[in-house]
């Protein structure tokens, strides 16, 4: 097929966005393009849909890349192969780039290797008898300790003596726990130093993310053994990172930038792996130069929405640890047991030395059924991962999707096992909806009532891998709201899934900075009272401190949708209770192994699988995701 056809099918088919068939109109018309290059840039624009940061050559087998170079460099105004002129694109490491991407990947990159100069001479200058001391009661020696290295311990160790460092680990490792100590360190270390406390801040990809750092840290907070003083220069008040930065409507810039820093010390950004190099660029701009970065987050959970897998690249050496021998002897000093030898590589780089993976879990016994089907998949073990499905769990659940009765009871009840505990279906939410407060009830009794309402509802939810289809976001939100409406729970009829009645969950889809709103907050519209009257508004989780909930007016919320289900990709930075992973009936490119990892590690005490085709299970789990470009040097 000639490059002209194969330019034609993708202009008239389906693949390409629209944003992609007018990026290649526009540059035809202005550059007199041949179909070739019109393709290639085609391609590349359609390749950041697919989270990738450019387009490899080889991907293009239609020429050799010594041809592409040639009939690139006969259009020297569009792409830059050597000099640089501001050219739309870039053709670098074999692969073409759209040149907003390969300048934030060459930021990122510029900022890792001069953090790695940053954080030896910072390692060089810190005591490890004081740091020691600080570490003593935080972390006191136990059984365990004496046998294997206690990873919080030295992550904390790690990120303490770093201008940059990441603390990797599962859920239930710990990676909050070992923050909030790090932070009392921080600050004791600069009272013994007799400088100012450090200006912290801490943020999150997502307002539900922030709320659940915050609530996470001052629980922790309250439990550590230190003085009231120490404790009171830990922050526990958390901010999306777009409120962080102050981002503009309709605009990709935010007000804090290069010229405009941000005014603090210290930031920690916990749910990494949904950062996409886009918004990471943006951070590290309005960074101060002397500001340390942390960030917390599972390397095996799926990438960014948008383009890049930031954290899985930073992390991809972490489980082999690829400590330098001088790493590992300071670590050793700061440690009750030695570093393991298996972790320990002259050929390590720079970047591995400030990296901490938390390698134990304490939310999960490592022989139940979360645990090992979490390991399972994982390690890409498609035959192990089915015969513990099928195998009698008492926090694992297996349905098949075709048995409709069984998942009408399940919807209502969340249990298909009679010997399964902490199960809860949407019922369970409903009843406390139901118990709304008397018409003259106080203000702080409706909000209580609120409060319980967002976290009832966060007690069990569903994840679709796909939003079209029986099985996707949509039908499957339609299905949900008729059965409880025939259980009577609701009084939602319309099939359109738009009607605001008490009960029903919403997402917001599209960022609201009039609102205060960011896509992905969840909310449950009420019937409250209100100056003697009931009246319908949505109650979201507040971000401030003060208020446990904010109202906001159904008529107000024009970017919402229907939530008893929402997408794997859409839960990240949540936990609940009971979640429920549903996958499609049909093979997708989103069903990949870290998508089935994610949905799993949402639950904190029963996971259940909803499988239509369990053929679809081992190949989404032989399927890992892989994305073009590289921030690492």
């Amino acid at each position: 097929m000639s490059d002209s056809e194969l330019l034609e099918l993708q202009m008239q088919g389906k693949d390409w966005r629209a944003l992609d068939k007018a990026l290649v109109t526009f540059f035809r018309e202005q550059q007199k393009l041949p179909a070739a290059l019109a393709l290639l840039i085609g391609q590349c624009s359609f390749a950041l849909a697919q989270g990738h940061l450019c387009l490899p050559l080889k991907r293009m087998p239609q020429q050799s890349e010594q041809e592409w170079q040639a009939l690139m460099a006969l259009y020297p105004d569009l792409f830059q192969l050597s000099e640089d002129n501001n050219q739309p694109f870039v053709y670098a490491n074999n692969a073409l780039y759209m040149r907003r991407y390969f300048s934030y990947q060459q930021q990122i990159a510029l900022y890792l290797e001069q953090s790695n100069e940053r954080s030896q001479k910072l390692r060089q200058a810190i005591n490890p008898a004081l740091l020691n001391q600080l570490l003593e009661p935080l972390f006191p020696a136990t059984a365990a300790t004496s046998a294997a290295p206690d990873w919080q311990r030295l992550s904390c160790a790690i990120a303490a003596s770093s201008s940059f460092s990441v603390i990797t680990g599962g859920p239930g490792t710990g990676k909050t726990t070992t923050v909030v100590k790090l932070l009392l360190v921080l600050q004791q270390l600069q009272q013994q130093q007799g400088a100012a406390p450090l200006t912290i801040q801490l943020a999150a990809p997502t307002g539900k993310a922030a709320v659940r750092l915050r609530s996470s840290i001052r629980t922790t907070l309250d439990k550590l053994p230190a003085s009231a003083e120490i404790k009171s220069q830990v922050p526990t008040e958390v901010s999306t990172l777009h409120k962080l930065l102050g981002a503009r409507a309709q605009s990709r810039q935010f007000k804090q930038n290069a010229l405009e820093p941000l005014a603090l010390d210290l930031l920690v950004v916990d749910e990494a792996s949904m950062l996409d190099v886009e918004l990471m660029a943006a951070l590290l701009s309005a960074l101060p130069a002397h500001a340390r970065l942390i960030l917390l987050g599972d390397k095996d959970q799926l990438a960014s929405v948008e383009a890049g897998a930031l954290m899985a690249e930073l992390c991809q050496w972490a489980e082999q640890g690829h400590y330098w021998p001088v790493t590992v002897d300071w670590l050793n000093q700061l440690s009750f047991a030695a570093v393991p030898e298996l972790l320990i590589s002259q050929q390590g780089k720079a970047l591995e030395q400030q990296i901490g993976m938390l390698r134990v879990s304490h939310r999960f016994d490592p022989q139940s059924g979360i645990a090992k089907l979490a390991t399972a998949v994982n390690n890409g073990q498609s035959a192990e991962v089915t015969a513990i499905c099928q195998a009698d769990y008492a926090d694992l659940q297996y349905l098949e999707a075709a048995e409709v009765r069984q998942l009408k009871q399940f919807v209502l009840t969340g249990q298909v096992k009679s010997q399964i505990k902490d199960a809860a279906g949407f019922s369970f939410y409903l009843q406390t909806v139901a118990q709304s407060p008397a018409l003259d009830a106080s203000e702080q009794a409706i909000e209580n009532w609120a409060q319980q309402v967002l976290t009832d509802f966060s007690a069990f939810q569903l994840l679709c891998a796909v939003r079209q289809g029986p099985f996707g976001v949509e039908q499957v939100n339609l299905s949900v709201e008729k059965m409880l409406h025939q259980a009577g729970l609701i009084q939602q009829t319309s099939q359109q899934s738009s009607q605001w009645y008490a009960g029903r969950p919403v997402m917001v889809t599209q960022n609201d900075y009039a609102l205060g709103l960011m896509n992905g907050d969840v909310g449950i519209c009420l019937l409250r009272p209100y100056q003697g009257k009931l009246m319908l508004a949505v109650a979201f989780a507040s971000e401030d401190s003060s208020k446990a909930v904010r109202w906001v007016l159904p008529s107000r919320l024009q970017q919402v949708e229907t939530a008893y289900a929402i997408t794997v990709h859409k839960s990240q930075g949540s936990e609940f209770r009971h979640a429920v992973l549903v996958l499609p009936d049909h093979f997708s490119p989103v069903l990949t192994r870290e998508l089935i990892y994610t949905g799993i590690t949402r639950a904190a005490k029963l996971f259940s699988l909803v499988c239509a085709k369990p053929d679809l299970l081992a190949l989404a789990i032989e399927q890992k995701v892989q994305r073009y470009g590289a921030v690492r040097l």
